[in-house]
């Protein structure tokens, strides 16, 4: 049995440590932190559970087909619930908008603001309905080796229909006039750790996912999915190691042949890393062995950073639902910013998360557990001051547009985490919460490979790799990886 050492618990190490392990290799995880999940960490507050990354469970069917693989469904380890309300949308001007699960109460939602809206947002689906279908069971599991692996019959005859050469936003203005309508849109990009100007009109495919597929939720909260795959990993033998970090690696012959971490050594005969991919290529491996080095990543469009606070309020928050948003309609400055000034927004949008509204017991009685999350400029060093100020500014405009009073006197507890978290917690590049902005040249053939081009047996997984950002990518990621792994060993017994 050859032994592979995955760096790294968030989803994707996890993953592809659950599935290299079912294909018969020997698999040890090392994770950093004393808990598993990444991102997808959970954080408890006296009787108050918060997600502290991802909190938006999309794509079910990605999830569905990874447990199916062990011979598992979703229900074997969650229960999953739909969203009636997927969320609540709440503008500067005092405008509210809700969006659905019920496609037909959203169409009426949109012929309401626009005329013809209805008819342009059917047609809109229809058209993220075939990127999505083509995405999901083709384009995201490809590795994208090398140029070639663009000459795919998929790819030339769809060429136009993909919709690559413009931007999320001119594809948004030429549909929708409405500018509420058009924010509803395109926020999703900030999710994809863009912008709706940086961001290729490709990635309407999350529209689909959005508008039909639906937003559900897993009782417990997200991090039920890093417990669902510690478990599938623990039955296949897997030996996960939590509170150890890798620090450096022993290379012969352009293999990696040892890991040595804080408190011990470990041989390997195949590496697969889910820590950040800069950290692990620019100040693990040794210069000669980095397929990107530093300057490749001083030329990289960086995803935003985040803050967070995470907050128990003893208020039952009767304007809020479980997902809500808010924009400024001015929201291109907040993207300048974020994205050009590299500064603290002066108005931010923000999204916050409430999940004691579906599942009580992430609260104490009478009471809500709240995430807020303010995208921010990646690489910021905000002092205690900063930190202060703009958690104050958040914690005023959520009081502000719940009509929640003395909102300070209602918090029991309260954590902020942001910029330079990630980068201790995570080794984050320049504390980014979602890694690479999937502009067009940081997509498919042009995003770091699943592999190295240095060293044989090592790979990558996550958020940096195709096909991205988010969860259900993640998993799709590690199958790429365990498919380019049993090619490699394929390859390799046919020679010996």
């Amino acid at each position: 049995m050859k032994k592979v050492i995955v760096v790294g618990g968030g989803i994707g190490g996890l993953a592809s440590a659950c599935l290299l392990a079912k294909d018969g290799f020997s698999v040890t995880l090392i994770e950093k932190n004393k808990i598993l999940g990444g991102r997808a960490r959970r954080l408890k507050l006296k009787d108050f559970y918060f997600d502290m990354g991802p909190s938006w469970y999309m794509m079910p069917e990605v999830f569905e087909n990874f447990f199916k693989k062990f011979g598992k469904k979703v229900s074997d380890f969650y229960q999953l619930k739909k969203l009636n309300l997927s969320y609540r949308v709440f503008f500067n001007d005092g405008k509210l908008i809700d969006i659905h699960s019920d496609l037909k109460k959203n169409l009426q939602t949109f012929k309401k603001e626009e005329e013809s809206g209805d008819i342009k947002l059917k047609k809109y689906l229809k058209e993220a309905e075939f990127i999505y279908k083509l995405s999901t069971k083709k384009l995201a599991f490809y590795d994208y080796k090398n140029p070639f692996s663009l000459i795919k019959k998929e790819i030339i005859l769809n060429f136009f229909k993909l919709d690559l050469l413009r931007s999320f936003h001119d594809l948004i203005k030429n549909k929708f006039k409405n500018q509420y309508l058009q924010k509803i849109l395109e926020f999703t990009t900030v999710f994809l750790g863009g912008s709706p100007y940086n961001t290729p009109a490709f990635y309407k495919l999350i529209s689909y996912a959005d508008f039909i597929l639906g937003t559900y939720y897993p009782i417990g909260g997200i991090y039920e999915v890093v417990k669902a795959l510690e478990k599938i990993a623990k039955n296949h033998g897997v030996l996960i190691i939590t509170n150890e970090e890798v620090k450096k690696v022993e290379i012969i012959n352009n293999k990696i042949t040892k890991l040595k971490t804080n408190k011990s050594d470990y041989l390997a005969d195949i590496v697969v890393v889910n820590a950040d991919y800069h950290f692990f290529e620019t100040k693990i491996l040794p210069k000669k062995y980095q397929t990107y080095g530093q300057n490749y990543w001083k030329k990289r469009v960086i995803s935003p950073g985040v803050f967070l606070i995470y907050f128990g309020v003893k208020d039952d928050l009767s304007n809020f639902h479980h997902h809500n948003l808010y924009f400024d309609l001015s929201w291109e400055k907040h993207f300048n910013e974020v994205f050009s000034e590299k500064k603290l927004p002066e108005n931010p949008n923000f999204y916050f998360h409430i999940p004691s509204k579906t599942d009580k017991n992430m609260a104490s009685p009478f009471c809500h557990s709240v995430m807020i999350l303010a995208p921010i400029a990646p690489g910021l060093n905000l002092n205690n001051n900063q930190k202060q100020n703009f958690k104050e500014k958040l914690l005023n405009k959520f009081a502000e547009i719940g009509k929640i009073k003395d909102i300070k006197k209602k918090i029991v507890v309260e954590k902020v985490f942001t910029i330079d978290d990630f980068e201790k917690d995570y080794n984050a590049f320049q504390g980014t919460a979602f890694g690479l902005a999937h502009t067009l040249f940081q997509t498919a053939i042009f995003r770091p490979k699943n592999f190295s081009q240095k060293l044989k047996n090592l790979y990558y997984v996550g958020q940096y790799t195709n096909p991205g950002v988010g969860m259900p990518p993640a998993l799709i990621s590690a199958q790429i990886v365990e498919n380019l792994i049993l090619k490699n060993e394929k390859n390799i017994r046919r020679n010996n």
